[in-house]
């Protein structure tokens, strides 16, 4: 038996920590021929008690990190997004001529602006989401949700950058039944992501955003699927697609900006709604993104 935790004394009279293991002697019997005897042995522990000393010290630091690094950023959530939003909300009146009209060269000027603080500002949400995430603070609030209703908004909030871009952005229904319970939040942030990048990847051709009807696991379930027409994604890439600050091909890194993170906050949020988030792809034939969610 090994009995850990014991304190030995020196000749000098000094002490250190020490386990303690006893065997059976060898060859030791008593008069009627069974195992007798005892070895005990004594192992010196000062340098693996020190390495654990150490470990609980910077346990207890990156939880005191953690916990600042928590009050910085529900800090910045507030500090950042506010001036920004007055920036966007202001350069919007400014391009709407109520005070007065503009020159071409004031309007394009103005419409740099504005996008570069919404990308700003689309970053700043994107790490602050993560922050969230990692710390297990994103509270979720299941309720009824008509999910083509959620698809419908995120159509209609991006119908502008498809407009852009010259591609079709359509939405089908193919379930009699769209009500799942789930948290219309993490449910809409998750879709709009998806589509997002599917614009973001499309140089032409369409973004098609499908709620189906299906079962999973023998369970009834509705399955989102955003599918592209776009660059695809290759078999090897796909394996890394849902790691955080991941840009599959970094040579359009300037073509395509983006902080990496949409896709796995995706699948972080699908997690914990119980979903799964799964890909279909094949480079320069576009991609297929499907989130199954159980009723």
């Amino acid at each position: 038996c090994e009995i850990a935790d014991e304190v030995l004394w020196r000749k000098d009279g000094t002490s250190f920590p020490a386990d303690m293991v006893a065997t059976p002697a060898r060859g030791a019997r008593s008069a009627r021929g069974e195992p007798s005897g005892t070895v005990v042995a004594f192992r010196d522990v000062t340098e693996r008690k020190a390495i654990e000393r150490r470990l609980q010290e910077l346990n207890t630091e990156l939880e005191q990190a953690n916990r600042a690094k928590d009050e910085f950023l529900a800090s910045m959530s507030h500090e950042l997004r506010t001036p920004l939003n007055a920036v966007i909300g202001f350069t919007g009146t400014l391009l709407m001529k109520l005070p007065g009209p503009l020159t071409a060269e004031q309007e394009r000027q103005l419409q740099i602006v504005q996008s570069s603080a919404r990308h700003l500002l689309s970053l700043i949400n994107d790490i602050l989401d993560l922050a969230k995430v990692e710390a297990g603070k994103v509270e979720l609030f299941p309720e009824p949700v008509s999910v083509r209703a959620v698809v419908d908004q995120v159509a209609a909030s991006l119908a502008a950058s498809a407009d852009a871009k010259n591609l079709q952005l359509v939405t089908e229904a193919y379930a009699a039944d769209d009500i799942v319970m789930s948290d219309r939040r993490a449910l809409h942030q998750i879709v709009l992501n998806l589509a997002d990048n599917a614009i973001k990847y499309t140089d032409s051709g369409s973004v098609r955003i499908t709620v189906i009807q299906e079962k999973s696991g023998g369970r009834s379930a509705l399955a989102i699927a955003v599918a592209d027409t776009g660059i695809g994604i290759s078999p090897e890439d796909q394996a890394h697609l849902f790691e955080a600050f991941e840009q599959l091909d970094h040579s359009n890194s300037r073509r395509f900006p983006g902080t990496g993170l949409g896709l796995y906050l995706s699948r972080k949020l699908a997690l914990l709604l119980g979903a799964e988030l799964a890909v279909s792809s094949e480079r320069g034939k576009g991609s297929t993104f499907t989130l199954t969610l159980l009723r």
